[in-house]
């Protein structure tokens, strides 16, 4: 037995995630003109697509990649997650990872999860490291040398051409930030907790 978290409040929040991915995918293009990253609506008001742009995708092959994300990290972090932790966490990934693109991405319009996939594998592994794991150091290390490779050599060109658009690199890294940023805010808090 593998021990993957099948416990009920361990599903629920992946499992919407990932049906509300499917059904923003099936109603485009109308979700697309109504709720995608578009720097010129945010800017002017549409506040709500720095979230919601962020669950729509260039084509289905992109969502299929991202939904692999979703399922790889509960195999590796689900029992983190109940219902209410998970809808926190992916809620502040979000709102980070939109404000990081449009402040400083390329100002173009942007989709797909991966900048949200990168913050939850980055803070997943900082629990991993307190509950000292040390597979969590381990997924910080792949990661940072992952981004860094995409940040020097660029990212793989199958990737761009199966999504059918450029990756948004920066969006890897700024996901990394907000994982480490989300981590140290998790250590802070059970700190405090268990100084109580």
């Amino acid at each position: 037995m593998l021990g993957f978290p099948t416990q009920k409040q361990y599903l629920i929040a992946p499992l919407c995630f990932i049906a509300l991915t499917f059904l923003l995918e099936f109603t485009k293009p109308v979700s697309m003109q109504w709720l995608g990253f578009n720097p010129n609506d945010i800017l002017n008001g549409e506040i709500w697509r720095l979230v919601t742009g962020q669950m729509l995708h260039t084509n289905f092959n992109h969502v299929l990649l991202n939904v692999s994300g979703i399922v790889l990290i509960w195999a590796l972090h689900g029992e983190y997650y109940n219902t209410k932790h998970y809808i926190l966490a992916v809620t502040i990934c979000l709102v980070l990872v939109g404000v990081g693109i449009l402040l400083f991405g390329d100002g173009n319009n942007y989709a797909g999860l991966s900048g949200i996939l990168h913050t939850l594998l980055v803070y997943g592994a900082m629990i991993d490291i307190k509950k000292q794991k040390k597979t969590g150091w381990l997924l910080l290390i792949g990661i940072a040398a992952k981004v860094l490779y995409e940040l020097i050599v660029g990212p793989a060109q199958y990737t761009k051409e199966l999504i059918q658009a450029d990756v948004a690199v920066e969006a890897h890294l700024i996901g990394c930030l907000a994982g480490i940023l989300m981590g140290l805010g998790y250590l802070y808090f059970n700190r405090a907790k268990s100084n109580k």
